[in-house]
Parts: structure tokens; C-alpha cells; sequence
């Protein structure tokens, strides 16, 4: 009988462990190092970043970029919009296709999982970038 609970209580954890849909996360605000920055430094390391990620440029504005990493047979992919300045890059989200993003589900947007671990590798290789602009800017 005591073996009752411990059962319910590991069916819930497992169940809990195998959500589709998580709440979507919004990468941290770059800081771009002011050594000696220039929008167009900045802009190429946001596209080097973006590039190696396998993401391509959907459209671009004097200070936002619009990414999408379109996979194979085009089954999930985001749509990235990356405003960028002097001082920081931030991460929006802009659409999505097969993701099944919902605005607002009992106050939290929700995501599928994958979309969360896609766009966390997009900034990771932009922050990369971002770090190896300041390098070589140190270096000279």
C-alpha cells in the first residue's frame, strides 16, 4: 500500500520531464564591449555568429536583423528578429513556423522545447563573436 504514493509521485515526475511546450525563453541582452565599436563591426559579428549557426538573413534594417534557421524539409525553424546598437544586441522573437508558439496560455508564451535550444545556440555563437571582435580590437 505504501508503494502506492512513491509511484504516483514518480508517474508525475516522468510525465512533468516529457512536456512538448515550455515557456519561451528570450536570450540575455550582448553587451558590446566599448573598446571601440562600430555598427558595422558589430553587424558582422552578428552575421559571422549567425552564419556558423547555419541561420541565413531573411531581411535587414539599418539597426535590426531578421534570422532564420530553416533545417531540411523545412519541418521547425524560428524567425529571429536581433536589434543591435552600440551598446547591446538583443534577441526578439518574431515568428516561427511549426513551432506552434501561443502568445499568452495562462500568462506565459509558450514554445515548443526545440525552439528554446535553437535560439540559445544562435546567441552563444553571436556572444562568441562579440568576444572575439573585443580580442582583436585589445590586440591592436
Amino acid at each position: 500500500m505504501r508503494l502506492t504514493p512513491v509511484i504516483a509521485l514518480l508517474l508525475t515526475l516522468l510525465f512533468q520531464g516529457c512536456t512538448t511546450y515550455v515557456s519561451l525563453h528570450k536570450p540575455d541582452r550582448i553587451a558590446v564591449p566599448q573598446i571601440n565599436p562600430n555598427l558595422d563591426s558589430i553587424r558582422n559579428a552578428i552575421l559571422t555568429g549567425a552564419s556558423k549557426q547555419g541561420w541565413t538573413v531573411l531581411d535587414e534594417t539599418e539597426s535590426t536583423i531578421i534570422v532564420t534557421n530553416k533545417p531540411y524539409r523545412h519541418t521547425r525553424y524560428p524567425i529571429i528578429a536581433i536589434d543591435y546598437s552600440l551598446y547591446s544586441i538583443d534577441f526578439n522573437y518574431s515568428s516561427s513556423y511549426n513551432l506552434r508558439y501561443t502568445y499568452i496560455t495562462e500568462g506565459k508564451q509558450l514554445v515548443r522545447r526545440d525552439y528554446n535550444r535553437i535560439v540559445n545556440g544562435l546567441a552563444q555563437s553571436i556572444r562568441y563573436q562579440i568576444e572575439e571582435m573585443r580580442r582583436n580590437e585589445t590586440r591592436l
